[in-house]
Parts: C-alpha cells; structure tokens; sequence
C-alpha cells in the first residue's frame, strides 16, 4: 500500500517499478528474518524470556 502512495506524492519521473526496486533489499530482509524465525523459535523467544524470565 505504501509503493502506491509514494507512487502518488514522488516526482512525475519516478515509476512504480523504480519503487518496488528500491523497496527489494528491506523486503528480502523481513523475508530472512521471517524464515529464521521460523526455523529457529528461540531466536525470537530468548529476549522476553531473559527479561521477564520463566
């Protein structure tokens, strides 16, 4: 949703296609971080556990 309204307050010159380009590298980011997440669950769990402990 927000590529379309970029889409709508950038520059004439600047396409839809040039903003999902640059959107790409955060995009596969959260895909990574998804995938480890899923793997490995006490990657995600570790921080609340040392916080507030068991």
């Amino acid at each position: 949703m927000s590529a379309f309204y970029l889409k709508g307050v950038a520059p004439p010159h600047v396409t839809i296609n040039q903003i999902f380009a640059g959107m790409m590298p955060s995009m596969a980011i959260v895909v990574l971080c998804m995938v480890l997440m899923y793997l490995w669950p006490g990657l995600t769990l570790w921080l609340p556990q040392y916080l507030y402990g068991r």
